[in-house]
């Protein structure tokens, strides 16, 4: 009797244990497996797409996952592909505090706006270290606001830095410059011998774009975006220092007049038609210069980080995709694997081979298939290094709304460059009050 009343106890325990939540035994297996899970992830139709010799990106995340923990099922959440309408899409999920997509693609603009609002998980302690060893600090840095990581990109981007003639720099006995006086230098030089050369080109239209490159002339300079005590800093002297300059080319001719009416589709129309020395735009471009249907320069190129004055470092902008976890997923642990999962180095290996541009994962620089696939990849690594993102405030769009005014003002000679940052510090510090 005490042997049976025993074995009825082992068996309640048993019964008991298997209906515990989160506990599942195996058929016939004594020991416990997770639960099963889903985790969806949000992103646009891109996901579902590939361009080069490697599956689609959520197939490679599928796998992946599968393969590690096969419990955990990935689900997909397409978004829409215009940025606006995207960004609230997320703003409305977030305000019903919806928890129906557990990891949400974020653009760089929006970290601020969203870590501000507390609608991202913050990541600190809760990535394995090993895999964030992998990934570039400056990248990290540019999905940090306010000293929480709440980000892991770019997934997907772009980042500036400087293309050169390099068939032209050797013919002249030049090295890639990297002050702007040594561009400067090389400009009149070549250009003197060469009447109908463009010097250096970039977009100045009166858009976002402006806004762009004027961050990378900005921290060439040694500026930067807010004081220590929070206010713009938008008009120190290294920034109008930076403007002044950027006024300087266009008026001495290194850069031509008309580029204030350039969008960045525009600006490098004559670098890739072998009229210009100098581009300044993003690293999509290496990707076809030596296609000769699209490109009258094919292998008389390099790609470089932006140059930089005295006492200024080189900068590119960084316009980059990152992931996040949704602060309202009720999966969050499961999210945090499939995180991992993405911007470790295999997964990231294919996405490249897939849809190319920048990734996170510095490895991806150096794999064999990878260069094979694209032999400029390599150029990407050291200028990915000077990577700055944009303003890191909630209220970016109005910020860079009111320095893409003053800035054309200022390059069209419709006000002085100190006048114009002045005004756009003003108003910059009236929404930051």
């Amino acid at each position: 009797m005490r042997r049976k009343r025993a074995c009825n106890v082992c068996a309640g325990i048993l019964v008991a244990l298997a209906v515990m939540p989160g506990l599942v035994f195996a058929a016939g297996a004594r020991e416990p497996v997770d639960e099963e899970v889903s985790v969806t992830i949000a992103y646009n139709q891109y996901f579902e797409m590939t361009f080069g010799p490697a599956d689609p990106p959520i197939v490679a995340i599928r796998e992946a996952v599968a393969e590690k923990y096969p419990h955990i099922k990935v689900e997909f959440h397409t978004t829409p592909t215009t940025a606006d309408a995207w960004h609230d899409s997320y703003v409305t999920w977030f305000m019903a505090q919806d928890s129906s997509v557990d990891l949400l693609g974020v653009g760089a603009y929006w970290t601020a706006e969203f870590g501000e609002a507390g609608w991202l998980l913050p990541l600190d302690g809760k990535i394995d270290p090993a895999i964030l060893k992998q990934l570039d600090p400056a990248y990290l840095d540019a999905h940090t606001y306010n000293g929480q990581l709440i980000g892991l990109g770019p997934w997907w981007g772009g980042i500036g830095g400087l293309y050169y003639r390099a068939d032209l720099l050797e013919e002249y006995g030049f090295d890639p410059p990297k002050t702007y006086q040594e561009l400067v230098d090389i400009c009149k030089t070549i250009m003197a011998d060469n009447p109908g050369m463009t010097g250096w080109t970039w977009p100045a239209m009166n858009d976002m774009v402006l806004v762009n490159r004027w961050v990378e002339f900005l921290f060439g300079f040694g500026g930067t975006y807010f004081n220590e005590d929070g206010t713009s800093a938008m008009n120190s002297p290294e920034a109008k220092e930076a403007l002044s300059f950027m006024k300087y080319l266009i008026d001495s001719g290194i850069s031509p007049r008309e580029i204030t009416t350039w969008k960045e589709e525009d600006s490098f129309v004559r670098f890739v038609s072998g009229d210009a020395i100098f581009h300044s735009g993003r690293q999509d471009m290496m990707f076809w210069l030596d296609d000769p249907n699209q490109s009258r320069i094919p292998n008389k190129w390099g790609f470089i980080p932006n140059p930089a004055a005295p006492g200024g470092e080189s900068a590119g902008f960084y316009e980059g995709w990152a992931f996040s976890v949704n602060r309202f997923s009720r999966n969050q642990e499961a999210a945090l694997k499939v995180l991992e999962i993405m911007f470790d180095f295999p997964v990231q290996k294919q996405f490249n081979l897939s849809q190319g541009p920048i990734q996170a994962n510095m490895h991806v620089y150096t794999d064999e298939e990878v260069i094979a696939n694209n032999p400029h990849i390599p150029l990407i690594e050291q200028v990915a290094e000077t990577a700055k993102p944009p303003i890191p405030s909630p209220y970016y769009t109005e910020m860079a709304d009111i320095l893409r005014e003053n800035l054309h003002a200022a390059l069209t000679g419709i006000t002085e460059p100190n006048r114009a940052l002045d005004v756009a510090a003003r108003r910059i510090n009236d929404i930051i009050r």
